[in-house]
């Protein structure tokens, strides 16, 4: 009976000290798992700020791109202007002279 007794309480330490490490192993891989999720939640934000100061430097390019196209496109009409106006002045002033004379 003795030796019986002695036995259960053999296997209730080695029940006990299995589940102390089944709890240890436990908070082990739960520490694990928070510092491999901060690791990946920090690799993260760094490529994606990455990303965004490529983005913001390609849309830099493509707006200085663009607005150098308008100007062109208006230095062009500007131009364009200058020249009708030099072309027609006088014939311009002697029509709008006649319509307010007439008027």
């Amino acid at each position: 009976m003795q030796d019986m007794i002695s036995k259960i309480v053999e296997m209730d330490e080695k029940a006990r000290e299995l589940n102390d490490e089944a709890l240890k192993s436990k908070i082990d891989y739960e520490q694990e798992i928070a510092v491999a999720k901060q690791t990946i939640i920090k690799d993260y934000l760094e490529r994606a700020r990455k990303r965004v100061q490529i983005n913001a430097q390609s849309e830099r390019d493509a707006a200085k791109k663009e607005l150098a196209q308008t100007r062109e496109a208006h230095a062009k009409i500007e131009k364009k202007l200058d020249d009708l106006y030099g072309s027609n002045c006088d014939s311009w002033v002697d029509e709008i002279f006649k319509r307010v004379i007439s008027g």
